[in-house]
């Protein structure tokens, strides 16, 4: 039942991000504690990551090996290369759901697992979201993913739009939820109370912001109430414990102040350069930038550093950007940025 997005989701951890080295150990110790289902990557987004989940594919780690991108089929025909099921993101702002639909439909005849996140649900009503998945069942999609993706829901709600929707189609529903206000958890176990197919977790909760639902304490909770049994909990700390080195190698103790709901740091800090593109839902403006960053979070940096650059040489920025965090493992600093941006003058 358990979807693992530490790869991909804690890819997006404020101050945090993996080497392809250690993407692939975490993997294979994931793996080994029993979880079989996994979100590992965001392949559109750069070579380190499409390389990483050639890897993993390749290695055999997962039963189902999911990579994330936009439903663009230039985008998705980047994750079906990789030889992983295909899981796409809406936007956060839906323009031309017509053409979005195409694409998806698109998506469905690459002989893969098919899944679409129905992004912000937290801005739908329930009907909305009942005859999005209905849409999607017809276009042959296997799974919706209903993210509570600024963590905005109770579990009260959580609950009655998994139940609402489970008894208006027939198609699998996998819910993420965010840990904003400290819900991820508590959301979780209601979604899968209200029978929620798949529940996406991470190691140690990471994840944007303040990351979703934790994966030991929501595994506990499916093992204690005979839900699912596979999880070698012995297995399972020790991916804690790799988990906990590099946090403390790239981040330090303060992480684990920083990234408590509402008090830490961390919620207002943002790594998806997906979610920068949208500052009319994302308010944060604070930037941790790894692979995942993008062009306009990139821009307001240099800006705001009052740092002159021409606007051609914005995109060739950005790529040096991403090579460098990728090389290095490491997420880049306000000078490293300046740096390489200076380059270009």
């Amino acid at each position: 039942m358990i979807t693992d997005d530490t790869l991909r989701e804690g890819m997006q951890t404020p101050g945090f991000t993996f080497s392809k080295t250690e993407k692939i150990e975490l993997a294979r110790l994931i793996s080994e504690a029993g979880i079989k289902r996994a979100l590992v990557s965001y392949p559109p987004a750069h070579w380190s990551e499409f390389d990483a989940t050639c890897d993993i594919v390749r290695k055999g780690f997962f039963s189902e090996v999911f990579g994330l991108g936009r439903t663009l089929k230039q985008d998705i025909d980047i994750i079906n290369e990789t030889g992983a099921n295909i899981s796409l993101h809406l936007p956060f702002k839906i323009d031309n759901i017509d053409s979005i639909v195409e694409n998806i439909k698109y998506a469905c005849t690459k002989d893969k697992l098919v899944e679409v996140g129905f992004v912000d649900i937290d801005m739908f009503g329930i009907n909305e979201i009942i005859k999005f998945c209905k849409r999607m069942e017809d276009a042959g999609v296997d799974v919706v993913q209903l993210p509570d993706t600024r963590g905005a829901l109770y579990p009260e709600k959580i609950w009655n739009i998994i139940k609402s929707v489970k008894n208006a189609t027939g198609i699998k529903i996998e819910a993420h939820c965010h840990n904003d206000h400290g819900m991820a958890a508590a959301n979780t176990v209601s979604a899968i109370i209200a029978g929620s197919d798949y529940v996406d977790t991470t190691i140690f909760g990471t994840g944007e912001r303040n990351g979703i639902a934790d994966s030991i304490t929501i595994a506990d909770y499916l093992a204690t109430n005979g839900i699912e049994n596979t999880i070698n909990f012995d297995r399972l700390k020790k991916v804690y414990n790799y988990m906990y080195d590099l946090i403390l190698k790239k981040i330090g103790l303060k992480f684990f102040v920083d990234n408590i709901p509402i008090y830490g740091n961390n919620s207002g800090i943002q790594t998806a350069g997906t979610h920068v593109a949208y500052d009319s839902v994302f308010e944060e403006r604070n930037y941790s930038v790894n692979v995942y960053t993008g062009k306009k979070m990139i821009m307001e940096i240099l800006n705001n550093n009052e740092i002159k650059y021409d606007d051609k040489n914005l995109e060739s920025i950005v790529s040096m950007i991403k090579d460098e965090s990728a090389r290095r493992g490491e997420v880049l600093n306000i000078n490293d940025i300046i740096k390489i941006a200076g380059g270009f003058a």
